[in-house]
Formats: structure tokens, sequence, C-alpha cells
């Protein structure tokens, strides 16, 4: 059989992560080798090095047409209730996992276990309430700051706010927290996921990052804040499109 060419068409964390079981998958069930293609860009080398650099399925770089990946040839249709067992079916594949994946094993750092992580950053995320198209419009940061508050009130834990070392990510809301840390990189990020019991974030790459850590730590929780049109969209219930059945979605006030 010919080898897989695969390539992510955007360049965010989470299109990469979502394709990331294949290239194992492949190998194990069709025997094939895969590649990612040639010119494939990120918004950053970490999510490279992270999620294909890592990865021992993936056996380098080739020039070709991507065979793999969000590729027009498919259509994209929710068969199996989970993005990411969707996109194994979608391929071919018998589906079997409901996770991405990453091949660096973080570390589990002390102290951390009674904290949360609040990640309220990203590159795509529209915190100016426009519209996104498709009836979906972005965060209302006055709702977002609403749905914050009452999850504080309802814990004791200290809330430790992310700050990135280089500044990768473009937009960003900054509530008040107890604490804060700055991230030396992504895998420093994989080891404090690795660490917290939960995370409170946007509905953006850094809520599909933790879905793949908790492979590694499973009692850590995911709440992930989301605008009712984006959570309620006719066109993203109907593919699935990274939504999780063990992901806490905080729907925010119209």
């Amino acid at each position: 059989m010919e080898d897989v060419i695969l390539g992510p068409y955007f360049g965010g964390l989470g299109d990469s992560l979502q394709f990331s079981t294949l290239p194992e998958e492949f190998y194990k069930q069709q025997g094939r080798v895969t590649y990612l293609v040639d010119g494939t860009t990120f918004r950053n080398k970490g999510i490279y090095d992270l999620v294909w650099g890592c990865n021992p399925y993936i056996k380098g770089i080739k020039v070709g047409r991507r065979n793999a990946g969000d590729i027009p040839e498919i259509k994209v249709e929710n068969h199996t209730g989970n993005w990411i067992s969707n996109w194994e079916h979608l391929h071919g594949l018998i589906p079997t996992n409901i996770r991405p994946k990453v091949y660096y094993e973080p570390k589990k750092l002390e102290g951390w276990e009674d904290k949360v992580l609040v990640d309220f950053s990203a590159i795509t995320t529209n915190l100016e309430g426009k519209d996104y198209g498709n009836n979906q419009r972005g965060y209302d940061l006055t709702k977002v700051k609403d749905t914050y508050d009452e999850v504080r009130k309802n814990t004791d834990k200290r809330f430790v706010g992310i700050r990135f070392k280089e500044d990768v990510r473009s937009n960003k809301f900054y509530p008040p927290v107890d604490d804060t840390i700055v991230l030396e990189d992504i895998f420093h990020y994989c080891d404090l996921l690795n660490s917290v019991k939960e995370i409170l974030c946007f509905f953006s790459g850094s809520m599909v990052l933790a879905t793949a850590i908790q492979r590694y730590n499973p009692e850590l929780k995911i709440k992930c804040v989301i605008p009712p049109s984006v959570y309620y969209n006719d066109r993203t219930q109907k593919t699935g499109i990274f939504y999780f059945d063990y992901v806490e979605y905080l729907v925010t006030n119209e």
C-alpha cells in the first residue's frame, strides 16, 4: 500500500492534535508508514516538536500530495460520536482512540495538586464578540468573567494564570488569579497539565492538549468556557468537532 502523507491544513495546536493518533493506527492496522507533508506550516515550532517531532510513527518529511488529514476527498460526518475516533473511521481505520496522543511523557511537578490552571488565551479565538460566520459569535468577555467568578466561588483551590515566555498567543484575557506562572515551552505546559487536577480554558488548542495529557493524568478535569452560539451551532454539533464527553463545557449566558 502507498505511504501515508499527512499534514493539517491549518497550523494551530488542535489542528495537529486531531490527527495525532493516525500514524500509529496506520502502521498497526495497515502496515503503512506515515510522513509529514513537506511545506506544512505551524503557528509555532513547539506544535511541530510536540505533536510530530516526538511521534515515533512519523518517518520524516516527504514531498507529495497529502492523502490523509483534512483533505477535500473526505466528507466530514459524525460516525462515532467522538472527534478523534471519527477521524480514524473516516480514514478507513478501525476507530480505536477517543483522545489525541502525544508521545512526550510529561513530568509530575510537586506542589501543584491543589491548583487550577487558568488559560484564557488563544490565536484564533474571537474575544471581541464578532461574528465568526455560520451563525457563530465570539466570546463576550463580560459573560466569560461571570462564568469564571462562578467557578471560583465554588472551590477553595488556588487559581494560577498561564503566561508564555514567548508570547505566541495573540488573543488573551487575564482574569484575577492567585498566582501566575511563565511557561518555558510547550513541554513545560504538558508537565503542568500532568501535575494539576483541573484546568479552566477556552475552546482552543489548550483544551485539546489537556485531553491528550489525560492519558497520563486521568484525574485531570477540563473545564472549557464556550459561547452558546459555538456550542449549540448546528454545523459543529453535526460534525462533533472537538466535543468530548470527558470535557465539562461551561456555556456562557447569552
